[in-house]
C-alpha cells in the first residue's frame, strides 16, 4: 500500500473521551492500539504486511512525539532500508542525554558520539551513514550484508560508512562493520540475493558473477548468479515479482519459464531457490533449499572446510533444509 493509503487507517485521539472510547473498541476487538492516543481498524491492520506496520508505528509517533528523531529500525524505515521481521518498538535517539531509555513501546537511545541528523519528508532520523552502521554493529552478518547493499543502492558509498566508523569511540561491533563492508556489493538487487551469496560463501561454493546478461530470441535475460567455470546459473526467487499487482501471477509465471528453458540451451544448468516463507526471526531470513538446488547442479567445487567452521556449516545447512 502507498504511505498515505497506510496513513489513512490511523485513527488519533487526542482528548481523553476519545481515548476512552477507543480503549473500549479495543477490548472489543474492533481496534487495536498502535500507540497511546492512536489506532487502527482490527481487520485491516491484521491484513497489512509486516513492513506495513513498521510504517504505520513509525508514522503514528512523528505525529504523537514532539519532532522525534529516529533511530536505528524507525531510521532504516524513514530511509526506505529493508527492515527484518516485524519491529514493535519505535527507536528515537535523544543528543541530549547521557543514558537512554524505555517506555512501552518507546525506546529511546543516547550516545557519546554526535550523530548527522536529516530530515526526511518532514520527518527527522540519523543520516543514511549513522543508521547504516548503528544497525551494522548489531545484525547477524547475511542481514548486515543486505542492509549495506540496499544502501548503498540508495546512494551511501562505502567510504561514507569508514569515516562514521573511524569518528566514533564506540567499539561494541566494529568486527562485524567492518566484515560487512568486505563483503558488500550493490550489484545485488534483492535482500535475497544478498543474503544468498553470503549463503553461498559460508557453504564453500565458489563466488558466482553478478548480474550477467544472456541474449535470448526475444530480449536479453539478466541473471542473479552464474559460475561461469561450471556453465551454472542461480535465480533467488523472492515473491515480490508474483504478487507486486503489476502483472498478472500466471503471465510472470510463464514468462519465467519461457525464459528458463532458453536459458538450459545455453548453459549446462540453471538452479531456482526461494525466499522464506516468514522472516520474523533472523533464523528463518535464510533461503530455503539454496544447498540443495546448488548442490544438485553439481560439479560445482566445494572448499574443504576446516573443523573449525564445520558446526557452524553444519547448523546453516540444517536451517537451509528446514
Amino acid at each position: 500500500m502507498a504511505v498515505s493509503e497506510l496513513t489513512s487507517l490511523l485513527v488519533f485521539s487526542g482528548h481523553e473521551d476519545r481515548i476512552r472510547e477507543m480503549s473500549a473498541a479495543r477490548r472489543r476487538g474492533a481496534v487495536i492500539s498502535v500507540r497511546r492516543g492512536v489506532f487502527a481498524p482490527a481487520p485491516e491492520w491484521g491484513a497489512l504486511r509486516p513492513h506495513e506496520r513498521n510504517e504505520l508505528r513509525v508514522r503514528a509517533a512523528s505525529v504523537m512525539l514532539d519532532d522525534p528523531i529516529f533511530a536505528l529500525e524507525s531510521a532504516a524505515i524513514v530511509h526506505r532500508l529493508p527492515v527484518f521481521g516485524e519491529v514493535h518498538d519505535v527507536h528515537t535517539f535523544a543528543p541530549d542525554r547521557t543514558r537512554g531509555y524505555r517506555h512501552g513501546g518507546h525506546v529511546v537511545h543516547a550516545s557519546a558520539d554526535a550523530k548527522q541528523i536529516v530530515r526526511i519528508d518532514g520527518v527527522r532520523a540519523t543520516s543514511l551513514a549513522d543508521t547504516t552502521v548503528d544497525l551494522l554493529r548489531l545484525l547477524p552478518h547475511a542481514l548486515g550484508v543486505a542492509l549495506l547493499d540496499a544502501a548503498l543502492r540508495r546512494g551511501l558509498r562505502v567510504e561514507q560508512v569508514a569515516e562514521v566508523l573511524a569518528s566514533q569511540s564506540n567499539r561494541r561491533g566494529r568486527s562485524a562493520v567492518l566484515r560487512a563492508v568486505a563483503a558488500c556489493d550493490a550489484r545485488s538487487e534483492s535482500v535475497l540475493e544478498s543474503i544468498s551469496r553470503v549463503l553461498i560463501d559460508a557453504l564453500g561454493y565458489p563466488a558466482p558473477e553478478l548480474q550477467v546478461a544472456f541474449r535470448l530470441s526475444t530480449k536479453n535475460a539478466r541473471t542473479d548468479f552464474f559460475w561461469r567455470g561450471q556453465g551454472i546459473v542461480g535465480e533467488a526467487d523472492g515473491n515480490a515479482k508474483y504478487f507486486s499487482g503489476a502483472v498478472a501471477a500466471d503471465e510472470i509465471i510463464r514468462d519465467e519459464r519461457r525464459r528458463e528453458m532458453e536459458l538450459r540451451r545455453l548453459v549446462r544448468a540453471v538452479a531456482r531457490w526461494d525466499g522464506p516463507t516468514s522472516s520474523h526471526h533472523t533464523g528463518s531470513t535464510m533461503p530455503c533449499g539454496l544447498r540443495a538446488c546448488v548442490g544438485s547442479a553439481r560439479p560445482i567445487p566445494v572448499r574443504r572446510r576446516s573443523s573449525r567452521t564445520a558446526g557452524p556449516t553444519r547448523a546453516r545447512d540444517a536451517c537451509c533444509r528446514r
